[in-house]
């Protein structure tokens, strides 16, 4: 029998809405079986998953597995994709014409933090691209004080971009609405599908590594 527990999930920084719904789901673990994982497919993130649990040759197995289902996922869905951005090309372009100062006064403002924190996360960066795999743990400590740095000094120009920005994002926002509902609409089938086949292409690598 072949599991993942939600501490697994905690140590792989999955994201915090996973972790909890992981834990109200199924407790501190689960069986993993082909089933569960179909059962499951439209709830957790099982690229993530992949990504994160399966070993280099299981990954292999689980890449080759989804490239059919990547290829059609893409076909099922270029015509909705293009008819979106067409539909949403003018909105698109005023929005950006619109928040394209306050994007400059916000990478303005930001400069100098971002500087200090990619000085001082460089050697915990350095470390993790020679150790991959076991370093993720250890640059997350290494680069905490240097991100809580990084956040408190952007954290008033974030939100003067915020405030400069609402009331253009709202009226994109509502602009595209009608074009998102149909892109929506036009691919829930084939998002359902690849789905599946993600769950299924992870459980099946899973249980053979």
């Amino acid at each position: 029998m072949k599991t993942i527990t939600l501490q697994q999930l905690k140590d792989a920084d999955a994201c915090a809405k996973q972790v909890r719904l992981f834990e109200k789901t199924f407790g501190g673990e689960v069986e993993v079986t082909v089933g569960a994982a179909l059962e499951y497919a439209q709830v957790f993130d099982f690229d993530f998953a992949a990504h994160t649990f399966l070993e280099h040759a299981a990954r292999k197995a689980y890449d080759e597995a989804m490239a059919p289902a990547r290829k059609d996922y893409d076909e099922a869905t270029a015509a909705a994709q293009k008819d979106y951005y067409e539909a949403t090309a003018a909105a698109r372009k005023a929005y950006e014409e619109a928040t394209a100062h306050a994007c400059k006064a916000y990478d303005e403002a930001t400069a100098p933090a971002r500087k200090a924190y990619d000085e001082a996360t460089a050697p915990a960066r350095k470390a993790y691209d020679e150790a991959k795999a076991d370093a993720w743990k250890a640059y997350n400590e290494a680069t905490a004080p240097a991100r809580k740095a990084y956040d408190e000094a952007t954290s008033p120009a974030r939100k003067a971009h915020k405030e400069a920005t609402a009331p253009v994002r709202k009226a994109y926002n509502e602009a595209t609405a009608p074009a998102r509902k149909a892109y929506d609409e036009a691919t829930a089938a084939a998002w359902k599908a690849h789905k599946e086949a993600t769950a299924v292409a992870f459980a099946t690598a899973y249980l053979n590594q």
